[in-house]
């Protein structure tokens, strides 16, 4: 197609034009005014001088139309997730592609918004993307959304205002949803420490009854700390003992309510990595022997570690004839250790201790309660003594020791060895496979298990268990069979892992996760989660745990066995972000898995709303559809002209701008200046000639 355009292209500036121009007019003027014989072929003249000077020229265009396009953003964030959301979006979407199919005046131009993200930042993508097409060739956004965007801008920009915005809306107007916000949590505390953590609770679209019946439930690694009442709004601060080691899980859960969209934001969860301070040891030590020394200085050897160390050499009413000006007396504090400090100690040591008279029977109850009921550990290591009549086992501790002793000592040579449940143990596993270099022991206490649920991790001479753990209520008990394990810090025959294996021991005492037998473990990689067990003994056989999903629901879970016998695994594909909870019933372990994160503005508010959206959109003229059925349909409209109205109650407008890019130009002077100039001439002449037929 060609289109003309006419315009100008003066020779002078025009601001010398203009002077020029009113100079001629002044002159043509005053020759009117004086009625001078050929004024008028002057003017003539003077007016075609002023055209040659103003240059008039002609444009030729070759013009080629442009297919307005429009520009479909679908935001598929994770709050796009809740729901049927996606469902909706997908129906949504396809509405727009068929009736585009069939609107060919228009190219549409599709946008995803992915959500890996913290935020849904939709609209400076869809403002580039709309920058991106031809110029004057935008005849719409369409924005497919829930509404929560969190990059909007206060005012829209100049180019946007003349472009308009629709939004349809992937949800209802009165939506409910309760999110909980942990506002200040520590990151790090002490073994020990009280800590305490604020949560608050927010809610939309709730009545007020459903809002005063809110209860929130917490949980501390997985078990269930009380339920409070909780007012919307309010902050409620909350306490918490931090008893070991590791990362400590706190969760915050308000259940979900009838016609709730989602429950993914109904809990908040709290990571706080506690830190053993110093691990406060009691050793008490009886009969003398060269083992004892290995004791203190593996212990004091240890930056981290509090030693209180007494040996007992003899019992209270035993005589000594040393004058006493030259004897230096401590008093045994036994009552202060046993009685009021005892559940200060992390770790209690009986090293070939026996019975003296020193300490009393109810002491001994209060170590067997310092295990049971307040998740003490405890360690003995034994001598001969232990099969004497002064036995340790003779006491209130009988209970929670898993080895009895059945009377005698072997005293040969003997290679510790592991057993099949020491080869996978977490405590034994790592130890050295060169079991040929392990040095001898050459006396073992005559004993055997009783405690049905103890694990016999090694065995010495003629198969008799060597070292045992068990679990005694709350606490843990390790029971060596030997006082020989100092040969092998002296590196007799080649010695062996003396110190590491005391070491992997102290820490299973001390509740160390990654030394637990059945330690359930849990990473996350995007959506994809991957959940292992220690599977021990059993890894031929499935293990069926359950999987708490962000939405509160219960699955099952079977667990099989990977490359290695000693690990069970299974893969679990989330389908959106929250908090997802293992429990292995079997061994009483809980995991977590955190997909995304759940302290952002992306999932702490997900109800659909217009009030961010609404205030731009409404600048250009757009309009908004709130598609909350699959079966909700709109209707696409072309609308041209300046002035017309671009939505109405079920339908949408895209604008007609009619345009085109030019594919050729040519230009062409009006006046060419040998003809004009010509004429010029002929006027003078004429006006010459008029003046003399006058003269005459």
């Amino acid at each position: 197609m060609q289109y003309f355009t006419l315009y100008f292209l003066p020779l002078l500036p025009w601001s010398w034009f203009a002077v020029l121009a009113v100079f001629c007019f002044i002159l043509f003027a005053w020759g009117v005014y004086r009625r001078a014989r050929g004024i008028l072929w002057r003017g003539l003249s003077l007016l075609l001088v002023l055209l040659v000077l103003a240059n008039p020229s002609a444009m030729q265009e070759q013009r080629e139309p442009i297919r307005d396009s429009v520009l479909v953003v679908t935001d598929r964030s994770p709050s796009q997730r809740i729901g049927n959301r996606m469902e909706l979006t997908d129906a949504a979407l396809e509405n727009i592609r068929r009736q585009l199919a069939a609107m060919p005046e228009f190219e549409p131009v599709y946008l995803n918004i992915d959500g890996e993200m913290d935020e849904t930042r939709l609209w400076e993508p869809m403002r580039e993307a709309a920058l991106d097409i031809e110029g004057g060739a935008l005849a719409g956004i369409l924005l497919i959304t829930d509404g929560q965007v969190h990059d909007a801008p206060d005012h829209l920009e100049e180019r946007l205002r003349n472009i308009p915005i629709h939004t349809i809306y992937t949800g209802d107007k009165d939506e409910k949803d309760i999110s909980v916000i942990v506002t200040e949590a520590p990151r790090y505390a002490m073994v020990d420490d009280e800590i305490t953590v604020t949560v608050r609770i927010d809610a939309h679209g709730l009545s007020a009854r459903e809002a005063q019946n809110l209860r929130l439930h917490v949980m501390q690694d997985g078990r269930r700390r009380g339920v409070f009442p909780v007012q919307v709004g309010q902050e409620v601060r909350l306490r918490f003992k931090m008893e070991r080691a590791g990362d400590t899980v706190l969760s915050f859960t308000v259940p979900k309510i009838d016609g709730e969209l989602t429950a993914v934001n109904n809990t908040a969860v709290a990571v706080v990595r506690t830190i053993r301070d110093r691990l406060r040891v009691l050793l008490i030590s009886g009969k003398p022997h060269a083992g004892e020394r290995t004791w203190r200085n593996m212990l004091n050897s240890d930056p981290a570690v509090d030693l209180v160390h007494f040996t007992i050499l003899r019992s209270r009413d035993a005589r000594d004839a040393t004058p006493s000006h030259e004897m230096s007396l401590i008093r045994f504090p036994t009552h202060e250790l046993f009685q009021r400090k005892i559940n200060h100690f992390d770790l209690i040591i009986f090293d070939r201790y026996h019975l003296q008279g020193i300490l009393e029977a109810f002491y001994f109850r209060n170590i067997r309660d310092y295990v049971v009921n307040h998740g003490g550990a405890l360690l003995v290591s034994s001598g001969d003594e232990y099969g004497g009549d002064n036995s340790l086992y003779n006491t209130m501790l009988r209970t929670v020791i898993p080895a009895r002793p059945t009377g005698g000592t072997v005293m040969r040579g003997f290679v510790p060895a592991r057993t099949d449940l020491g080869e996978v143990h977490p405590v034994t596993e790592m130890l050295t496979d060169r079991r040929q270099a392990w040095g001898r022991w050459f006396r073992q206490v005559r004993a055997e298990v009783t405690d049905p649920e103890a694990r016999i991790l090694m065995t010495g001479a003629d198969d008799l268990p060597l070292l045992t753990l068990s679990h005694a209520g709350r606490g843990r008990v390790a029971w060596l069979g030997s006082d020989h394990a100092w040969l092998w810090t002296r590196g007799l025959e080649g010695g062996g892992p003396q110190k590491e294996l005391l070491r992997r021991m102290a820490h299973w005492l001390m509740k160390e996760p990654d030394l637990e037998e059945h330690r359930l473990s849990v990473s996350v990689s995007g959506y994809d989660i991957t959940v292992r067990r220690r599977a021990m003994l059993d890894a031929d056989h499935p293990i069926e745990i359950s999987m708490f999903t962000p939405e509160q629901e219960e699955r099952p879970l079977t667990m099989r066995r990977e490359g290695q016998r000693r690990w069970h695994r299974v893969d679990v594909q989330a389908e959106q972000y929250g908090l997802y909870r293992f429990d292995d019933p079997s061994s009483d372990q809980v995991a977590f898995a955190v997909v995304g994160r759940l302290d952002v503005p992306e999932m702490q508010n997900v109800i659909t709303t217009n009030e961010i959206l609404a205030p731009l959109t409404a600048g250009t003229g757009g309009g908004e559809i709130w598609f909350n059925t699959p079966e909700r349909g709109f209707e696409l409209r072309a609308r041209g002209g300046l002035g017309l109205r671009m939505h109405g109650e079920n339908w949408l407008g895209l604008k007609q701008n009619d345009a085109y890019r030019v594919t050729g130009l040519k230009n062409y002077a009006l006046l060419p200046p040998f003809w004009a100039m010509l004429v010029i001439a002929l006027l003078i002449m004429m006006a010459w000639f008029r003046e003399g037929r006058a003269a005459r």
